[in-house]
């Protein structure tokens, strides 16, 4: 089937499509709570007899096209949302107060699912398999890394993981590929500094904690600048910093929280050891003490730059070449679907769903976040696209 073919073939399904999404968006679930939707899921896929199954407590659904002895490649969706209360005015805004679909996930799911009806149309000219991941908290403890383990990627064994993210800095009908890294690892710590308390007339007589974590704020920005190559991004962050009971006494404890970001597992690994290195460090100098804890987040999303080049050429055919862009720089954000990029080949790509006229494209992750419906159709033609060339290419 030619895209001309499947254009034809999404025109037929895209009113479901997008009363879908509006669905999702006015009924959006939570990280972990995913239920209500992957229940709205499997009604769609049921009615076209997609065959599906539930994991992690029915908060993730697989669905699957196609041959099921051949080769098999995924495309991902993400499905929660964020606790935010909603401030678009949307028709179709959110009717649960505090909870928001404000990263696009539900243009993500009706993108995927719209992959799969069209797949299905077209199923016994599929020269392989297709899996859908309706995948649950992305925005919280990395509900890939649970499908993974639940063994999504198996039976029958995937060969190539695409996934997508919506970008409101892009217009909608474009995309954005990047070859090799893309987006960052994230490690959460804790520093606390340990003085000795005493009355601030006599400072003397303790160890002030504020000063040493003063001191140790302006040192840790000097890490990225002064101990990483500046060809290589990184980010040492104190976000939030809690101490002292009142302004006339010395605080005995400082509590500070903070983020490290890095591209690679060598500039992860030292960025760590770096912080605990410089915080003991002034706090030795000063007589007091630090405890530090790191909190592993997701791994950095390194992309597979043979299914980037597959799925970008899928793209330009797809969609015209005018309206693919090759990205030269990755981002400090993070995204869980790196435990894909970590486990198979993969793409992970952006999705433009920005206006194109004048009015405001808010950020991701604002309360008036809204994206250019126009970019579902795009979406579901770059699932299809890229999943037909991997097939072939395999």
């Amino acid at each position: 089937m030619n895209m001309k073919d499947i254009r034809k073939a999404i025109k037929k399904h895209l009113p479901r499509i997008i009363k879908f999404r509006r669905a999702m968006h006015e009924f959006p679930d939570l990280s972990n709570g995913e239920r209500q939707t992957c229940a709205r899921i499997a009604e769609t896929l049921s009615m076209y007899g997609i065959e599906y199954g539930e994991l992690l407590g029915g908060t993730a659904l697989v669905a699957s096209v196609g041959l099921r002895d051949a080769k098999t490649v995924a495309l991902r969706a993400d499905t929660d949302a964020l606790p935010l209360n909603e401030e678009t005015g949307l028709p179709f805004a959110s009717k649960k107060p505090g909870v928001m679909h404000a990263c696009g996930h539900d243009i993500h799911a009706a993108a995927a699912l719209g992959a799969a009806l069209v797949l299905k149309d077209i199923e016994n000219e599929l020269p392989g398999r297709v899996k859908i991941f309706f995948q649950p908290a992305e925005e919280a403890q990395g509900g890939a890394e649970r499908m993974i383990a639940a063994g999504c990627l198996e039976e029958p064994y995937v060969s190539n993981v695409m996934g997508l993210h919506v970008d409101p800095s892009l217009p909608a009908g474009m995309a954005a590929f990047k070859f090799g890294k893309m987006y960052a690892a994230s490690d959460e710590f804790t520093l606390i500094m340990r003085g000795r308390g005493c009355h601030g007339a006599h400072p003397d007589k303790g160890c002030d904690a504020i000063l040493m974590a003063a001191h140790t704020v302006a040192a840790l920005q000097h890490i990225a600048s002064r101990n990483i190559s500046p060809l290589e991004a990184a980010v040492v962050t104190i976000g939030k910093v809690n101490g002292g009971t009142n302004g006339n006494i010395i605080a005995s404890s400082v509590e500070m929280t903070g983020i490290i970001r890095s591209l690679s597992s060598e500039t992860r690994l030292f960025l760590r050891r770096r912080v605990k290195e410089t915080a003991d460090g002034i706090a030795s100098a000063f007589g007091g003490a630090v405890e530090l804890t790191v909190r592993p987040s997701y791994g950095a999303l390194i992309n597979d730059d043979y299914t980037v080049g597959t799925l970008a050429d899928a793209a330009r055919a797809a969609i015209g070449a005018e309206n693919v862009v090759i990205k030269k720089e990755p981002a400090l954000g993070t995204e869980d679907f790196s435990y894909f990029a970590a486990a198979r080949p993969s793409c992970f790509y952006e999705l433009g769903c920005g206006f194109s006229d004048k009015r405001t494209n808010y950020p991701l992750h604002s309360a008036k976040f809204e994206a250019d419906e126009r970019c579902v159709e795009t979406g579901v033609a770059l699932h299809i696209a890229g999943a037909l060339a991997l097939l072939d290419k395999n």
